[in-house]
């Protein structure tokens, strides 16, 4: 069983990794509303993201476990004051990206993937949800080893039982057959004949006879 567990457990780490490779940033949206702005990525799934304040008007974004699409696009929503947001593949499965706007320091980060409705995060939220993530994941593997475990546990109590009947009845049968042996009726060998008896026990042969008769 510990095989399989480990066998199962390194499937959904290797799969993982392979979702982790194939999450891609397709577009950022930087919109503009009352309070700033909302900067809006579009990625097949959430990653971490850190965000570095340079200035007022200018800020940075760490994104880890994300690449940039090759047809990556940025649109801009009711932001007449932007001046840039440029996107670059920091290598390491990683991407940065580099926005200039007025009072851009005031924005929140949002991902918008197709699994779930758009996430608002922030450092702190972001690395939560990757480390719940990792939590799940181990509690699915502890739940499909205690279900291993229960199933291994019914199958050897069933086999317990089939063999605890088969030795009950084996046991049954041997009484029967005890009790069967003792109530045959028997054939009385006893020679009741007294001069037989006393010739069996004296061991007289046939000569001896032969001259009590002459």
């Amino acid at each position: 069983m510990k095989k399989l567990i480990l066998l199962f457990t390194t499937l959904l780490v290797t799969s993982a990794c392979a979702f982790a490779g194939d999450n891609f940033l397709n577009t950022v949206i930087l919109e503009g509303t009352d309070n700033g702005y909302n900067i809006i990525l579009r990625t097949d799934e959430i990653a971490s993201v850190k965000k570095t304040v340079d200035s007022d008007n200018k800020l940075t974004l760490d994104v880890k476990g994300v690449t940039s699409a090759e047809s990556i696009s940025t649109l801009y929503k009711n932001t007449s004051q932007a001046k840039t947001v440029i996107v670059e593949n920091s290598g390491n499965n990683a991407v940065k990206i580099h926005i200039q706007a007025k009072d851009i320091a005031k924005s929140n980060i949002i991902f918008d993937t197709p699994a779930s409705a758009p996430v608002v995060v922030s450092d702190t939220v972001s690395h939560n949800t990757i480390i719940w993530s990792i939590l799940a994941f181990f509690g699915l593997c502890i739940l499909f080893a205690r279900t291993l475990s229960i199933k291994e546990d019914s199958e050897s109590i069933i086999r317990e039982a089939i063999n605890k009947d088969m030795r009950d009845r084996e046991i049954e049968m041997y009484k029967n057959y005890r009790k069967e042996m003792l109530t045959i009726p028997s054939i009385d060998y006893k020679i009741k004949n007294p001069r037989v008896q006393e010739t069996i026990r004296r061991a007289d042969t046939i000569r001896h006879l032969q001259r009590n008769i002459k």
